[in-house]
């Protein structure tokens, strides 16, 4: 008998973190011993859930209908103990128990499905969303946070802030950024980030300066780029007025620094100089 509360617990617990978005996206964050303590715990709140719907049921077949004056057999579970009995599974004494039990363990298995398509439904009325895709981007929103590399992607994708990543082959890139990618079971959100390139160029050997060579606003709509997170070795917020003047300044001084050439100075005589 208590295969029939602890089987539908754990299953209904997994099932919840494979077909709910909420628990899926967040699945990677739990290992070892974490995993079967959130499995549980979402198994219990199933199971109580079955438990409550299933007792509720069970009193409302003991309930007589009447329909156009006759009377409608909707006690079920009297007929379920019966034939358990007749089955040799339970006694007459404990009968209504086992239907008890074994309703509430394949209510708790079907929660999960309804729960996930309520959430899912829900969510996408309340943010005015048409597909998944926009469903999962917007859910992937509330991963970013944690590390200020996050926050940093969650306010370029936002505010549609223009950011400016270093890489570690010093090839350097300002764009926004449009979507990180999806987690899995075993892995999280930082193995990859899709961009929509503004400027790209490189930084010198010595120097470190960047150089711009390639500019994607001449092109309509420029084709995003896929960035690998751990290539990427710096990221900061980019403003191109910050940049104009940081560039004017530094050419100006370039122009000041340039040495013009001048005639060598004509010998004189000691006398014509001290006159």
């Amino acid at each position: 008998m208590g295969l029939l509360i602890i089987v539908p617990l754990l299953v209904s617990g997994y099932l919840v973190c494979i077909k709910h978005p909420f628990f899926y996206l967040r699945l990677h964050r739990f290992q070892g011993q974490l995993l079967y303590l959130q499995v549980a715990r979402l198994g219990i709140v199933c199971l109580i859930a079955a438990s409550i719907l299933s007792a509720a049921l069970l009193a409302l077949s003991k309930q007589k209908v009447f329909v156009a004056g006759y009377e409608i057999a909707t006690d079920y579970s009297g007929y379920l103990g019966v034939l358990l009995v007749q089955l040799d599974i339970a006694t007459e004494r404990n009968c209504a128990l086992w239907v008890f039990l074994i309703q509430s363990g394949v209510t708790a298995l079907a929660i999960p499905f309804i729960w996930a398509k309520l959430y899912a439904y829900s969510k996408k009325k309340i943010l005015t969303l048409e597909t998944d895709a926009q469903f999962y981007a917007v859910l992937s929103l509330g991963l970013l946070e944690g590390t200020p590399f996050r926050m940093l992607l969650r306010d370029s994708i936002v505010q549609c802030a223009p950011y400016l990543f270093s890489l570690n082959d010093r090839k350097v890139y300002v764009g926004i950024v449009l979507i990180v990618g999806m987690p899995t079971e075993s892995e999280g959100i930082d193995h990859a980030l899709t961009l929509v390139p503004i400027l790209s160029g490189y930084r010198d050997k010595d120097t470190l300066e960047v150089t711009f060579t390639t500019s994607y606003s001449d092109t309509n709509v420029p084709q995003p780029i896929l960035l690998i997170q751990e290539n990427i070795v710096s990221a900061t917020r980019f403003d191109f007025n910050t940049w104009r003047t940081f560039q004017s300044r530094k050419n100006t001084k370039a122009r000041q620094g340039h040495v013009y050439p001048h005639r060598p100075a004509r010998s004189m005589k000691a006398s014509r100089a001290c006159a």
